[in-house]
């Protein structure tokens, strides 16, 4: 592994760079050149919906995580990321990551039945 121009003599140029270099082709306008991307600017993060504009995200946002839902239930605050589904209760924490999900089904009218690829249920 060599050293990252962009990053400094210090960083290494990992398997997994946080940065890609794209190389204009000759074909196109103006001369060929290499432009920096960033991979967060690939994907940008999606707005945050909040249900109440004084919700507050109730976690720690991961770095490369975006939250986007921010709801209310009766006594819950429900968050939604593009990592996880975050739902906070008076006493108590439920966090499931988005892909653990196997399954969701409503159940009567105030009743969520989640079931998790490792067999664990949430309601």
């Amino acid at each position: 592994m060599g050293a990252c121009q962009q990053c400094g003599p210090n960083k290494k140029i990992s398997p997994a760079p946080k940065h890609i270099f794209l190389l204009k082709a000759s074909g196109e306008e103006g001369p060929p050149s290499l432009e920096y991307i960033q991979a967060k600017d690939l994907f940008p993060p999606k707005e945050l919906v909040k249900e109440e504009e004084n919700l507050q995200v109730p976690f720690t946002v991961l770095q490369g995580e975006g939250v986007e839902f921010l709801g209310r239930a009766a006594d819950a605050l429900i968050a939604i990321s593009n990592y996880r589904l975050h739902i906070k209760f008076k006493d108590s924490v439920i966090n499931v990551p988005l892909r653990m999900i196997d399954s969701v089904e409503s159940r009567d009218m105030f009743q969520l039945h989640i079931s998790c690829k490792d067999s664990k249920v949430v309601r």
